[in-house]
């Protein structure tokens, strides 16, 4: 069984090296050929997902991923095909009931590790972007207050800010200039980035093309409203944190203990899969552990 095993693994590997490093690994012509290949494998997955996942395509927009979203569901089906092979060793080298649901289980893991990644960067750019505004509101405060209009202002803001904010206004401008009105875009982003704060100030951009005013102390008044929601919500993240930690730890630990006993002990949890009362109480434990994870998730999630 072993060498199945080492040889199943060399010939993975070595498909993953020539996959990844590319050029580096092979011959001029091998290279060009590879090359070849790859553009034409990423350019076909790339017009599937446009054609059948629009959301898709949108989410690595909000993630910031310069990336096609062909090359994107390569990688990840690239992580799946290693994790089931990593699976397929594992239950080659102990073969039980547990190793062998690995085979599917480590697949979709990979992918939902994935997916987990780039929700995560979707969020962190959020926040970024919402930190950002206040310092962004008065950017345009000082612009108006200096004479520029306010599409001048937005250019500027576009210009010299920090990544997100930069390109999200960049958008504004752009749809600004092919006629798009300024509070519509500015709610459209606002929607992109669920910025309650920007949306206020689109509104406030509206209500300035209406009846008039000094826009530049309306702004000021926001951005001051801004810091001040922003200290509450740092402090709540500060008192939140140790909450947080702790529904992390109860829901990996259980995994991590499983699947490590999987590893060392592989007849350990068999009774689990062998015999009807130990499935029952496999079930009965993944239905506790879901209904747990989302009492922790909807007890340490604070929306003000």
């Amino acid at each position: 069984m072993t060498p199945l095993v080492l040889g199943v693994f060399a010939v993975f590997a070595g498909v993953a090296v020539a996959l990844l490093l590319g050029p580096a690994s092979c011959s001029a012509r091998e290279a060009a050929s590879l090359a070849e290949w790859r553009r034409q494998a990423t350019e076909r997955a790339d017009a599937v997902v446009r054609s059948r996942n629009a959301g898709f395509v949108e989410k690595l927009d909000l993630a910031g991923w310069k990336q096609s979203a062909g090359s994107v569901v390569l990688g990840a089906v690239l992580a799946a095909a290693a994790a089931a092979v990593l699976g397929l060793i594992m239950a080659l080298a102990s073969p039980s009931v547990l190793s062998w649901t690995l085979v599917l289980l480590l697949p979709a893991a990979a992918l939902l590790v994935g997916r987990v990644l780039l929700d995560r960067r979707i969020e962190q750019r959020r926040t970024a972007f919402a930190e950002q505004l206040e310092g962004t509101l008065q950017l345009v405060a000082s612009g108006l207050r200096a004479g520029h209009s306010l599409q001048r202002a937005l250019v500027a803001v576009s210009q010299d800010s920090s990544s997100p904010t930069a390109e999200e206004f960049a958008r504004v401008v752009n749809e600004h200039r092919l006629g798009r009105d300024i509070g519509d875009a500015m709610l459209a982003t606002a929607e992109r980035m669920r910025s309650e704060d920007l949306t206020w100030t689109a509104q406030a951009f509206a209500i300035h093309r209406e009846v008039g005013g000094n826009l530049s102390e309306v702004l000021d008044h926001i951005a001051d409203t801004i810091r001040e929601r922003q200290q509450i919500r740092r402090q709540v993240t500060t008192l939140s944190s140790e909450g947080r930690m702790s529904a992390v730890v109860l829901m990996v630990l259980p995994v991590a203990v499983a699947v490590i006993l999987t590893v060392i002990s592989p007849g350990y949890l068999s009774t689990f899969f062998t015999s009807p009362i130990g499935l029952l109480m496999l079930l009965v434990s993944l239905v506790l552990f879901l209904v747990g994870g989302l009492w922790l998730r909807s007890i340490v999630r604070i929306r003000f």
